[in-house]
Order: C-alpha cells, then structure tokens, then sequence
C-alpha cells in the first residue's frame, strides 16, 4: 500500500479549496457551509473585534452582527474574494457606526439640556441639530480612514494617545497629527452656526 505524504503547501491549497467551495454554498444557503465557516473564522474576527473595541461584551456582539450580515448578503459573496477581508472590514464599520452613535446620543442630550427647550419647539430643536448632526457625519466621513479611525477611538471610545498609538502601531506623535487636524476640520465646518450657542458646548466636548 502506498503512504500519501502531505507537505505544508498541499495542506494550505487543499484548505484553501475547501473554504472556497463553503463559501460557494453558502451563497446557495447552505446552512451546513455557513457553520463550517462560522467554527473556521469566529475566533480570529473575535479577536480583532477585541482589539477594536477592548470588551468581550461588545467584540460577541460585534462578531454576531457581522455573521449575521454575511447570512443576509450570502447570494452576493464572491467565493474568489477574500472573506476574511470582508469581516474585519464589516467590524470596523460596525464599531464606527456604534460609536458615532453614542456620541450622537450624547450630544442630544446635552444640546436639549443646555438649550432650555420647552415643549412647543422642541420639533424645531430637534430639526436643527439633525442638521448638524448630519453636518458632524458628513464632516467625520470625509476625513482620511486612518484619521476617522483615531477621532473615533478618542472621541467616541475614550481611548488616550498612547492606547491609540499602541493599537494602530503607530506614535503618539501621529496620533496627536491626525487629532488635530480632525478637529480644525470640524471647526471649519461648524463656525458659521454660531446662532446655535448651544451646539458650542457639544463641540467643545467633542473637541476637548
């Protein structure tokens, strides 16, 4: 009887053809595929969730919402391309999106709070800081990716400098670049609302 020797490289390719062909049927939906491929990559997108956002509350939760975006758009995935690509890049934009999320919770709040709104205009407070809220995204995604990133980790996530600089390998010194220039942008962007005295004290927190 003869012995099949397997080296590494033929290990790799068959591997490689057997991811391949998961997610092939997966995109015909097959649930057996998905699994497969839920065991194969959970724990690596569960650990660069981790670096993302440093609570294993929130990495589960980031990680289950990704999986489930690769169920909903399984008829669109292109077997040829890298899925692995394709989840981080899905939590990151995850993260981003619940970040600036709490920061948009926070900001209403204040806005409401420093305003002295009453009832009868509250529809009409609520209508101008929409607009600056959209005025605040659309400014924020038009930032370079690297520079989005870091205002979100400092602004939204509460993380220093050196926590930055050490999850994006980077140094202080470009952390603190990119910072400031998100902020001047910002400021360029809202100095003409200043009618909106209350939306000031957001900026301020959010520029602090």
């Amino acid at each position: 009887m003869k012995v099949r020797y397997f080296n590494q490289e033929t290990m790799q390719a068959e591997g490689k053809e057997s991811f391949t062909a998961d997610v092939a049927a997966l995109t015909t939906g097959d649930v057996a595929a998905f699994e497969r491929l839920y065991l194969a990559l959970e724990p690596k997108l569960f650990a660069f969730a981790m670096k993302l956002v440093r609570s294993r509350e929130d990495a589960e939760e980031i990680v289950q919402e990704v999986f489930l975006k690769v169920w909903e758009k399984r008829a669109s995935l292109d077997p040829t391309q890298n899925l692995d690509g394709y989840l981080f890049t899905t939590a990151k934009n995850l993260v981003y999106n619940k970040a600036r999320h709490r920061v948009y919770e926070f900001a209403f709040g204040q806005y409401l709070a420093d305003y002295g709104v009453v009832s009868e205009n509250s529809t009409q407070t609520a209508l101008e800081h929409k607009e600056l809220v959209q005025l605040f995204e659309e400014t924020c995604a038009s930032m370079p990716p690297v520079r989005r990133q870091v205002f979100v980790m400092s602004r939204a996530e509460g993380l220093s400098n050196t926590e930055i600089a050490k999850a994006l390998n980077t140094s202080n010194s470009n952390i603190e670049n990119h910072i400031n220039k998100a902020l001047k942008m910002l400021r360029e962007k809202f100095k003409s609302y200043d009618i909106v005295y209350s939306f000031l004290v957001i900026c301020a927190y959010l520029l602090s």
